[in-house]
């Protein structure tokens, strides 16, 4: 065989394994984003039955953002919009890593713990989340999402605030 045959095959084989890798990928991707999504839901669904009557104030029942040292309570009122937030444009990066001690936390009943770091230009956001004895690394993205993550965790909304701690 001459040397550019060799070459072509070899780039054909490339070419193929490269092809496979990213259906595999697109595949595993689809299905970590459907159940990301199905399990903040019921995250978020589990915390508005126990603070249904009352908001909770214990790390047992409630659900506490923690951020530069300081920690609030998110008011069932607000949960849909953290929801809303934590689904946009999610996808799931071929590589992630969320540093969890400089991140926003946000635990979940004590079970669930989310941990999101923002992008540098503030137009999206890294995410963590902790559930059920799995992990899902997710990115969202939209006009100045990290700061409406951060805002409606440590603040609320405009309707209903959250609690200081």
């Amino acid at each position: 065989m001459k040397w550019y045959t060799k070459l072509l095959v070899a780039l054909g084989v490339g070419t193929l394994i490269f092809v496979i890798v990213g259906f595999a990928y697109i595949v595993r991707a689809k299905y970590s984003m459907n159940e990301y999504a199905v399990q903040v839901g019921a995250a978020f669904n589990a915390a508005t039955i126990v603070n249904a009557t009352e908001t909770h104030t214990d790390e047992r029942q409630a659900v506490i953002a923690t951020y530069n040292g300081q920690s609030s309570v998110i008011v069932p009122e607000n949960y849909k919009a953290l929801q809303s937030y934590l689904r946009r444009d999610h996808a799931m990066p071929f590589y992630a890593r969320v540093r969890t001690d400089k991140a926003l936390h946000v635990s979940i009943c004590g079970c669930s713990h989310l941990y999101i770091v923002g992008d540098k230009d503030g137009q999206g956001a890294m995410i963590r989340f902790e559930t059920a004895g799995k992990t899902f690394a997710m990115h969202v993205r939209g006009g100045d999402l990290w700061d409406k993550i951060v805002k409606v965790c440590m603040d609320g909304t405009s309707k209903n605030a959250n609690l200081p701690l």
